[in-house]
């Protein structure tokens, strides 16, 4: 029922909401419950798969029956692409239960082919659309990185000849390169190490002839069924029309084409950190049973100590955090193209982050359950070994702070505490979202749209506390909000010191340090956005401030800030959300899915 209310929120609702959440209860629904024994899509089955570094052959035909390679093609090229968001909660049914399937499948070709959406000629987009509705893979070979691991260290090159340019190289770690029929290709065209050393080229596989050779798989830790192989070209002539976009623009166009890629990956990765959530508390309550235990207040709630219920609690508030970050990346591609690239670059970054420190902290409940390979809790360490490969940039969390770092300074000085405040559909979880508009992504955004939205629900909530539930849940939430709006006037002088200092200030460990605490301050202007959204009829869990509450003094915490504890009955509230949801079977996500049972 609670479902059906938040599509019908008044005239702001967007109708495809409907379609959207259809097309994931499907996916769910195919998939079956993951605990059944004798589901063939079921945990024993996705286990044994990956124990042989192989893809379930059941996953794989359901994928082609729903028609998923659809999902990534824009609708003005045939496909069901018309919002980003959509399609991170479209991936998470696959993610709950492998990951390396939702990446094989859908997201590394989401990957490949962004750039041509943005850049390719007509041509080249309807190639790419035919082949993607028609089930087939496209893999991208990215550039070389010097000191980098082994997905990005070589590269291709691209050398002009008498009898026209040829492809020579050699590249390992290819997602998809056993079936890709497409290759998106980063090709070095300059020794100089510049923004112009590279252009991109698509280039099907059949037009390399015998000159294309696949080499070894390669051993990844996770993802053990999704191919990692390598390939070499010793010097295949390119089709006059392989070009995409400007030559020598392959580093541009990558950087807009992330714009489009962050908001999903990091969507997509919520669904691992909710099946290793699901299964500590099955441990939870497993080992609460068997000290013959039980809940005080209501029977589903086990007898836990305050340490466990902590942990549990706070994994709960880690998924909402990054679910809100996520959602507002892949909306801002729609709603403010120009300005969204320090918020994708804040999703892609500090997702995967939490997603690691709660699997770190759940260990603790698992115990010896975090390494067993088969099982009741045997999804859980092949969560932690799937979730890293997907995050993987051209240099890890590192590259994407570094994509961060050179836009705080502008920030300081022209967006924080002055810049012009988000569309509110930024943070809705069901409005409506104009189509993609690739022509206006921006590589770098002169404003801070996530700065501007915490300050604007700064005003709000100092304004009018008709919200909250008590007067003690208004001081808790206002003073939180102070402290994290505090802290973005400390950034804010900080960051303007780096700008006197020079470009060398800007690859010091105080700037990635001043990255990362700007990426918690991100997160929490998502969190209260989102929050704010919501008191418009959402959901009523969400429309309570007790989560937003916590959600704050846990980011002031990791920001080393004295953000005080909310009300005991919002903690309450939270851990009874926690169980309900177990229980119920309700996905930990801003949206409350129902899962196969």
């Amino acid at each position: 029922m609670e479902q059906d209310t938040k599509i019908s929120r008044g005239a702001g609702a967007d109708e495809t909401e409907r379609a959207v959440r259809e097309r994931v209860d499907a996916l769910e629904a195919g998939f079956g419950p993951v605990d059944d024994p004798d589901n063939p899509l079921g945990r024993e089955a996705l286990l044994a798969a990956d124990e042989h570094w192989e893809v379930l052959a059941g996953a794989e035909r359901l994928l082609a029956e729903r028609g998923i390679g659809a999902e990534v093609v824009p609708v003005a090229e045939g496909g069901k692409l018309d919002r980003l968001d959509a399609l991170g909660r479209i991936l998470r049914p696959i993610f709950r239960r492998d990951p390396s399937i939702g990446f094989g499948h859908v997201l590394a070709c989401h990957i490949a082919a962004a750039p041509v959406w943005i850049a390719g000629t007509p041509a080249q987009r309807r190639r790419i659309a035919e082949l993607l509705t028609a089930g087939e893979r496209v893999a991208v070979v990215r550039r070389g990185e010097t000191h980098a691991h082994d997905f990005v260290r070589d590269e291709f090159t691209l050398e002009q000849t008498p009898d026209g340019p040829v492809l020579t190289g050699e590249k390992s770690a290819i997602a998809n390169s056993d079936r890709a029929s497409a290759l998106v290709v980063f090709a070095r065209i300059d020794e100089a190490h510049d923004a112009h050393s590279h252009s991109m080229l698509l280039i099907e596989r059949e037009d390399l002839g015998d000159l294309i050779e696949d080499l070894p798989r390669y051993a990844t830790v996770g993802m053990h069924g999704c191919w990692f192989g390598g390939l070499a070209v010793l010097d295949a002539p390119v089709p006059p029309d392989s070009l995409v976009g400007a030559e020598g623009g392959a580093i541009e166009l990558s950087l807009r084409a992330s714009l489009l890629i962050r908001g999903p990956v990091a969507s997509s990765l919520i669904a691992c950190g909710d099946t290793a959530l699901r299964i500590a508390i099955r441990c939870a309550i497993d080992h609460s049973a068997a000290r013959g235990g039980s809940g005080a207040e209501a029977p589903r709630i086990p007898q836990l100590s305050p340490h466990d219920i902590g942990v549990l609690c706070g994994a709960f508030l880690d998924l909402l955090v990054g679910d809100c970050l996520a959602l507002a990346a892949s909306r801002a591609a729609h709603l403010i193209p120009e300005r969204m690239s320090a918020c994708a670059a804040v999703a892609a970054y500090i997702v995967p982050k939490l997603l690691a420190d709660t699997a770190d902290d759940l260990t603790v409940i698992l115990g010896d359950g975090q390494y067993m390979k088969q099982g009741a809790y045997g999804l859980f360490q092949k969560q932690l070994r799937d979730m890293s490969v997907p995050g993987l940039g051209h240099s890890g969390s590192a590259g994407r702070q570094a994509t961060i770092i050179p836009q705080l300074p502008l920030f300081a000085d022209r967006s924080w505490f002055h810049g012009e405040e988000p569309p509110a559909g930024l943070f809705s979880t069901d409005r409506g979202l104009p189509p993609l508009d690739f022509s206006r992504l921006a590589a770098l955004g002169e404003s801070d749209p996530l700065a501007a939205a915490l300050l604007s629900c700064a005003r709000f909530i100092a304004a009018d506390d008709s919200w909250a539930r008590d007067r003690e849940q208004a001081t808790a939430l206002c003073d939180a909000v102070d402290q994290i709006v505090g802290e973005l006037d400390q950034l804010r002088k900080a960051c303007a010191e780096l700008a006197v200092q020079g470009r060398t200030a800007l690859v010091t460990p105080h700037s990635y340090a001043l990255a990362d605490r700007y990426a918690f301050v991100c997160a929490a202007a998502a969190c209260l956005g989102v929050w704010r959204d919501q008191l418009d009829g959402g959901d009523p869990f969400l429309a309570d401030a007790a989560w937003v509450i916590a959600a704050l003094v846990r980011i002031g915490r990791l920001l080393g800030l004295p953000v005080r504890p909310g009300p005991k009955d919002g903690d309450q509230r939270i851990v009874a959300e926690v169980f309900e949801r177990y229980h119920e079977g309700l996905s930990y996500d801003l949206y409350r899915s129902v899962l196969a049972a």
